[in-house]
């Protein structure tokens, strides 16, 4: 399982689980890859296909399940942690690089 952190000028890093990382850089038409660039030009389209997709599972009423569940009764009270939740940090850093002009760039 690997890590993958974001970094841009404009924010801090975000440390994110490459599972984590690989969905959501799919969302933006983004390959997972070692290192990589969402270039300044490219930022207001990431965000809208971010919450696009955030606002698609809303609407489709609820979460998705994560894969590779415990199965441990306790744990199945604790809602599931959906695209909005994961995506919003991401989605910070991306506002906040538009809003300066910044690249925001990955790696493994």
């Amino acid at each position: 399982m690997s890590i993958v952190v974001f970094r841009s000028r404009a924010a801090g890093e975000i440390v994110m689980m490459g599972d984590t990382a690989q969905r959501l850089l799919a969302l933006i038409g983004k390959p997972m890859a070692e290192r990589g660039v969402i270039p300044a030009d490219q930022i207001a389209d990431a965000i809208e296909r971010l919450t696009g997709a955030v606002e698609q599972e809303k609407r489709l009423g609820g979460t998705r399940q994560e894969e590779g569940g415990t199965g441990d009764g306790d744990l199945a009270a604790e809602p599931p942690v959906g695209l909005a939740q994961r995506a919003f940090p991401l989605v910070a850093m991306l506002r906040a690089a538009q809003r300066s002009g910044a690249d925001v760039t990955w790696g493994v």
